[in-house]
């Protein structure tokens, strides 16, 4: 059920993008991003290797000088993704890329860094006697200096 979703969800996040293409075939469906690399969304073992049957398609996929699907000279990598034992989580999703049964290279997607914001201190409140005089107020305290014989 996760691929299904993978999948549902992929399309949902690159809707309108240019550089896709959604190939459907065989019963699977492929991304070609940029007419250069072809992409899989895959089940893996801890090896990162497909953990379906392998089956004559699969071991294809992993050769690139064989012409997979009618599209020619892109490259070929795996989206894969590790359920927990119980198949109730993930516990690693990558990129992956294989010639034959050796592995080229592999990351890791991570889930993105959220940093938490930080609160400024609140305002010290200030008495509202010093924000601002009104201007009767101001020439009264001028005339009260005045009475005081102070001028």
């Amino acid at each position: 059920m996760f691929w299904e979703e993978a999948i549902d969800k992929l399309i949902e996040l690159t809707a309108g993008d240019p550089g896709l293409q959604i190939v459907e075939h065989h019963d699977t469906v492929s991304f070609i991003f940029d007419d250069a690399v072809l992409v899989r969304i895959k089940k893996a073992s801890i090896s990162l290797r497909t953990r379906n049957y392998p089956t004559p398609l699969a071991d294809l996929f992993d050769d690139h000088s064989t012409d997979l699907f009618g599209y020619t000279g892109l490259q070929r990598v795996e989206a894969v993704y590790i359920p927990n034992r119980f198949d109730t989580d993930i516990i690693w999703s990558g990129i992956v890329a294989h010639e034959g049964t050796t592995e080229l290279w592999q990351f890791e997607l991570v889930e993105p860094v959220t940093v938490p914001v930080a609160a400024l201190p609140p305002p010290i409140p200030m008495p509202t006697e010093d924000l601002a005089r009104l201007k009767d107020q101001v020439k009264a305290a001028k005339y009260k200096k005045s009475d005081d014989g102070k001028r």
